[in-house]
């Protein structure tokens, strides 16, 4: 156990503390990963439980992997036995398994979010609704909510307050029905089922409750109701459950995450240990000084007093542009000083990370990174494993497993082209009519079948040639292809199943006659997959066509981030910084109704969590951070005038150094050689309306995290008297705003929004 004097006293506390209940407070940056990695090799090191008899789990598959790997290094041994996965992927195991006491097959397959939204996507089009009104990607964000709170069809109808969340149940039921039917599971069913099979199995429960004598948790701020649930089962026998995280940096409340989880964690376990890790190593103590001054406004937390060995630091930037283009002019310069000054960057890394709040604002941060020559990233593009070939083999891999996999089967059975047309699949639909004998809500009985798969239709055409002769043949095709790969994924490992379908599906070879660069691109991409997939075979401990899948389905936004040698500037929401860490952060739009976002304004809910998310914006720097704002802001083309954030004004005065409209503008440097703070936020003229002074929008957008808090062109309304209209402009006034709505039925009207009454459509 040499490893242990590496810790510092804290940590070597929380490494030690084997029995009972213990929660850790890990502040950010205070080395709670080295932690749990730590503390899984003392148990297994010291005697205190077979690597089997562990389980750890985290957020993301890439830091399950890093966790593995130090445990390995640490322990000088493989440690194929131990269980340390992502949430998602411990549910499918365990569903592997234990399956059919669920009366479920241990086939099912995963519908990843592309699958998902297809599904929804058919049912908004079955039932005959507007996706206009209702986005597909908004349905499905209701249902995964739904899912959160362990709420069926019948209880989101039950606690539904208008048309739209009628139609939200109803596109739930279908939706539902149609994963029942291909025998398939969505993100949220693999928690959910996995609690429903330790509620009604007690053998299960009893079998992995004795199994993991300890259960570790990270992110424990994070869990949602059925992770909570999941985690009390497994851990209600021996009760050595650690779990790890900072309520500070609890953000996810809009994907489900509950505070009260670790908040209310003592109450649970009342013998419950508590070991604060306060000290970080990652930022100054200026930076340290700043954040916790934001953060400690919250009165939801528990009380935290971050320090570091780094004391001092260069004071917090503060600059307040003219407009959004100001802004943005600023940040590319500071961006080409940090980027031409990288000489401590490693390779790989990024100089500089811009943050903000929604997507919508880096495409003028883009432009001027673009105009002063400066490479950037953003981190949340297309990902390898959403590249259209990559998703389209994993179509094909998903039939093998599971030919009833209607949206896997929909997607490639016409990729590559094999004649199988709109016209040969609506002759499919005929065979079985859309409406019979309907499987009913979640789950078929016993005694009913569920109606024919698309799957089981292409059989039966082809059994009794009950389409055209040339159909007959495309299907017959099809359909030895498709036993064809399920043969070879019975027999061969999954590298061998992917092999074959690239060979004979024809899609490698359609992109080899193609000769072009982006065919030449897709092919070397379907390369990395094969290699990926025998990657995988070697490093799991239990291979298996169905496991590769799996992995594929789980792999979350964060795994793919990668960086190459040249020096670059990381673009990204806050949201998705979470757990990483820049030479220098700059924390763009501090705003008031774009950060704090504009639904926190009577929320103090929403409130505190906009400041967690800066909390953890503020620590992701290292040596520098800059906060940028700007005095008005185009919205729908439209410029609104904008408050500061009311979190500039919490940092303490003497951490910050004030530039544009209220401060030093030109002084001094600002990030070092090459980067100078410039000129003043009026310091260049624009044309435009003059900035006036902001007012309060009658409503904000719905959409969670996203989107501007702020009414304008193209927002659809619905007025007591004239009915549901389009604004077409928006004239701010002194303390309201001037709306021109156009209504269906009652024309063009001009409006005072403080009065107008209006509500969203």
């Amino acid at each position: 156990m040499d490893f242990l004097s590496e810790l510092n006293p804290e940590q070597r506390e929380a490494v030690l503390q084997t029995d009972g209940p213990l929660l850790i407070l890990a502040g950010a940056g205070s080395g709670k990963t080295r932690v749990i990695a730590y503390r899984i090799a003392y148990l297994i090191g010291d005697g205190h439980a077979e690597a089997d008899h562990v389980l750890a789990v985290t957020f993301t598959n890439k830091a399950a992997a890093e966790m593995r790997g130090r445990v390995e290094r640490l322990l000088e041994s493989e440690c194929g036995r131990l269980w340390i996965s992502t949430f998602h992927s411990l549910c499918a195991r365990l569903l592997r398994r234990e399956a059919p006491a669920l009366g479920l097959s241990r086939d099912f397959v995963i519908y990843d979010s592309t699958d998902q939204l297809a599904v929804v996507k058919r049912a908004i089009r079955d039932l005959g609704f507007d996706d206009k009104l209702l986005p597909p990607k908004a349905a499905l964000g209701r249902i995964s909510s739904a899912k959160n709170r362990m709420q069926s069809p019948d209880d989101l109808a039950a606690s539904g307050w208008g048309p739209s969340d009628d139609r939200v149940v109803q596109i739930y039921t279908r939706y539902a029905r149609a994963l029942g039917e291909a025998g398939a599971l969505d993100f949220d069913d693999l928690l959910l089922k996995t609690v429903e099979l330790f509620d009604i199995s007690e053998r299960v429960r009893t079998k992995y409750a004795t199994q993991f004598r300890y259960v570790l948790v990270d992110e424990y701020q994070d869990t949602n109701r059925p992770q909570y649930m999941l985690i009390r089962r497994l851990a209600e026998m021996h009760r050595n459950l650690c779990v790890v995280g900072d309520p500070d940096q609890s953000i996810y409340k809009w994907r489900g995450a509950d505070l009260r989880n670790i908040m209310d964690f003592e109450e649970d376990f009342p013998e419950t240990k508590v070991v604060r890790l306060e000290r970080n190593y990652r930022s100054t103590q200026v930076i340290l000084d700043a954040a916790s001054a934001v953060i400690r406004q919250n009165l939801n937390r528990k009380e935290k007093r971050l320090w570091t060995e780094q004391a001092g630091g260069a004071q917090i930037t503060y600059y307040r542009g003219g407009d959004e283009l100001e802004e943005a002019d600023f940040i590319a310069t500071a961006a080409r000083g940090a980027t031409s000054d990288s000489a401590d960057v490693r390779p790989g890394e990024a100089a500089l990370a811009v943050l903000y709040r929604t997507n919508a604002q880096s495409r003028a941060i883009e432009d001027a990174l673009l105009r002063v020559g400066v490479a950037y990233r953003i981190i949340g593009g297309v990902r390898f494993y959403e590249r259209k070939e990559i998703k389209d083999t994993l179509a094909y891999l998903k039939l093998a497993i599971n030919p009833d996999d209607d949206v896997s089967l929909r997607r490639v059975i016409n990729v590559p082209t094999r004649g199988i047309g709109k016209g040969v699949m609506e002759s499919l639909e005929k065979i079985d009519p859309a409406g019979e004998h309907r499987t009913p809500l979640l789950a078929a009985s016993a005694e009913e079948a569920p109606p024919p798969s698309l799957w089981r239709r292409v059989v039966r055409a082809v059994d009794e040639r009950l389409v055209s002769t040339r159909a007959l043949s495309s299907l017959t095709a099809f359909r030895k292809l498709v036993e064809h790969l399920g043969a070879v994924a019975h027999r061969e490992p999954g590298s061998a199943t992917v092999e074959a379908v690239l060979d004979q599906s024809g899609y490698l070879h359609d992109l080899q006659e193609e000769r072009s660069e982006e065919a030449q691109a897709r092919i070397e991409n379907l390369q990395e997959l094969v290699s990926a997939a025998r990657e995988y075979e070697v490093q799991d401990a239990e291979p298996s066509l169905n496991g590769f899948v799996d992995r594929l389905s789980l792999l979350s936004e964060t795994d793919e981030v990668e960086g190459d040698d040249a020096a670059h500037v990381a673009l990204m929401t806050l949201h998705a910084s979470k757990g990483l860490e820049f030479p220098t952060v700059v924390m763009a739009g501090l705003e008031e109704g774009l950060f704090p976002h504009a639904r926190a304004r009577e929320d103090d809910e929403e409130l505190e969590e906009e400041r967690r998310l800066c909390y953890v914006g503020m620590t992701r720097a290292q040596q520098r951070l800059v906060l940028t704002g700007c005095a008005r802001r185009r919205v729908f083309g439209e410029y609104q005038a904008s408050d500061a954030s009311r979190f500039v004004d919490e940092v303490p005065a003497k951490l910050i150094d004030r530039l544009g409209a209220s401060g030093s503008a030109g002084q001094g440097s600002l990030l070092g050689s090459g980067c100078r703070a410039g000129r003043g936020w009026g310091g260049r003229a624009r044309r435009g309306k003059p900035a006036e002074e902001a007012f309060e929008p009658t409503y904000a957008y719905e959409d969670e995290d996203q989107s501007l808090g702020t009414v304008g062109p193209g927002t659809r309304v619905r007025h007591p008297l004239f009915g549901i209209g389009t604004i077409v402009a928006v004239e701010p006034l002194h303390d309201d705003a001037k709306l021109t709505v156009k209504f269906r039925t009652a024309g063009q009207k001009k409006l005072l929004a403080k009065y107008a009454k209006l509500t969203p459509a």
